[in-house]
């Protein structure tokens, strides 16, 4: 493993999307040629599906450019494109598609949430942060509307915000976590209690709590997210 790492990280950080994906080549091919020498056997070394993922992180994260994303806990959303500096501005564009727990695949509509808050350099969460929420795709009428939401949690990890209009939370965690929570009471939802929520999950009781998802945070293939440019 130390090994891809140290061939990864000598790519360019000012890498192209098509530069990106002609380094993955040749950097599998260089690992493909190599030979490991074992009781006396030579033998080709194979990459696992999570060591082949964690060389295409390293390798998006450095195409990266804004390092002050980059060292926050937005890291995963900049690399996965949820995220992104724009002038003095840092926008959200955060597509909820999973709205129960089965099998993992997107629904075919979506809520989307989107706001902005200043740049600041570490980056800074406001109190209060204007957004608005589309529900579209496969529903009788598409819906917008707009709220506040309000910090309830934060910490270097993690923020939790609540909205008083839908009644509803939006949580970001560092590590590739990303929550709405719809219909849920003020002070109801806290971070340190997500894990239980997960736990005591039964799909029998109708009134379990059921976060949103998105298929962008929960997937774990960072191919999908080398794009062309």
């Amino acid at each position: 493993m130390k090994v891809i790492l140290v061939l990864f990280s000598l790519i360019f950080i000012s890498c192209s999307s098509e530069e990106i994906k002609t380094k993955i080549i040749e950097q599998e091919e260089v690992l493909s040629e190599q030979k490991i020498s074992k009781d006396n056997q030579l033998i080709k070394p194979e990459l696992t599906f999570e060591e082949t993922q964690d060389s295409l992180r390293i390798l998006l994260l450095n195409s990266k450019t804004n390092n002050n994303l980059k060292s926050s806990i937005l890291q995963e959303l900049y690399i996965r494109g949820l995220v992104n500096q724009i002038d003095d501005k840092i926008k959200f564009q955060l597509p909820f598609d999973l709205h129960s727990f089965d099998c993992g695949a997107p629904d075919c509509y979506s809520t989307d949430i989107s706001f902005e808050i200043p740049v600041k350099e570490p980056i800074e969460f406001p109190k209060k942060i204007n957004y608005n929420i589309l529900e579209h795709g496969c529903i009788d009428r598409e819906e917008s509307d707009n709220g506040v939401f309000e910090l309830m949690e934060k910490s270097s990890e993690y923020v939790n915000y609540y909205s008083r209009k839908h009644k509803s939370n939006l949580i970001i965690i560092e590590k590739k976590q990303l929550y709405y929570f719809p219909e849920s009471k003020s002070n109801s939802i806290k971070v340190d209690l997500i894990d239980k929520i997960f736990d005591d999950y039964n799909d029998e009781d109708q009134n379990a709590i059921v976060p949103f998802q998105s298929t962008i945070m929960t997937t774990n293939e960072y191919e999908r997210f080398i794009k062309n440019e």
